[in-house]
């Protein structure tokens, strides 16, 4: 028997609503600490994903990807027989147990976690995060927020643990599921090209905005009503372009405007129709900071 060190980025917190995986790895340890194997995949989550600058997951590297529920046979293959280990595991193991379950899959997921162990093995520390811990067991984590990276280090932090012996966990069970899915790893998608053309806008032209934008929504569509655009908040086919934070975006309101034929096109874009028009930018107040009205 030997443990299956596991990582999740996701879409967001709620494992049993909206949210979804959108990335997960493996790293496969024998009895005595030492690494055996390691797998990881890209997940495509069907919808937009989420606080992309947190993870640094794009759209356009997923849409090639595995869905959970054809990559479920290969992440329980990896886990069965070994004793699932996480950081934060009740996090992690929700969203497994979660994806799992729309799949057509019972399998709770539970195991040790080097969070809560940590107050045994490392004792003192001011915080228990990730990174924290790390530090303080002298383990190097790069790159955090990757599920590979963090696994990885998380598995140098519980082979940390087991030189002084770590409590006995039931492994996790074999399930008869095809493992044959391709990881699609981050780096490794397939490009999708993308340009949406010369878009004209007019007076009355109807927008919609998707996704977290790097300026606040409100600025974009007081913007847009300063051009004479009319804001609605789903896409209809009357819709003249849906302005995204990432316009490969899964979003319902993108795969509505691509069904519909609505051309979706990034901030930057809509930012130089709105030049066209003669709108810029509001200026800020040097005594604020804030941007002055229009």
């Amino acid at each position: 028997m030997g443990y299956a060190v596991v990582d999740v980025e996701t879409t967001g917190f709620a494992a049993g609503g909206a949210d979804r995986v959108v990335e997960v790895a493996v790293v496969g340890l024998d009895g005595a600490g030492r690494v055996v194997d390691e797998w990881c995949t890209l997940v495509n989550p069907g919808r937009d994903l989420g606080p992309q600058h947190v993870h640094r997951i794009r759209a356009a590297d997923v849409w090639h990807a595995p869905t959970f529920a054809r990559a479920a046979g290969a992440v329980a293959a990896r886990l069965a027989g070994r004793v699932v280990v996480a950081h934060n595991l009740s996090f992690d193991a929700r969203f497994l147990t979660a994806e799992f379950a729309r799949a057509g899959v019972d399998l709770a997921v539970t195991g040790l976690c080097t969070m809560r162990l940590a107050d045994r093995y490392l004792p003192g520390l001011a915080g228990r995060s990730l990174r924290a811990c790390c530090e303080a067991a002298g383990v190097v984590l790069d790159s955090a927020h990757s599920a590979l990276h963090d696994a990885r280090a998380t598995a140098r932090l519980f082979a940390h643990y087991l030189g002084f012996g770590v409590p006995e966990a039931e492994p996790a069970p074999r399930l008869p599921l095809p493992d044959d899915v391709v990881e699609v790893r981050r780096g490794s998608a397939v490009p999708v090209s993308w340009r949406p053309g010369s878009v004209a806008l007019a007076h009355g032209d109807r927008v919609v905005f998707t996704g977290r934008m790097a300026a606040p929504r409100e600025e974009w569509v007081d913007r847009a009503a300063s051009a004479g655009l009319v804001s609605q908040g789903h896409v209809t086919r009357a819709t003249r372009v849906v302005v995204a934070a990432d316009p490969f975006t899964l979003s319902t309101k993108a795969r509505r405007a691509r069904a519909y034929r609505v051309p979706i096109v990034s901030e930057e874009d809509f930012a130089g129709m709105l030049d066209r028009l003669g709108v810029t930018p509001p200026a800020k107040d040097h005594r604020t900071g804030w941007r002055r009205a229009y």
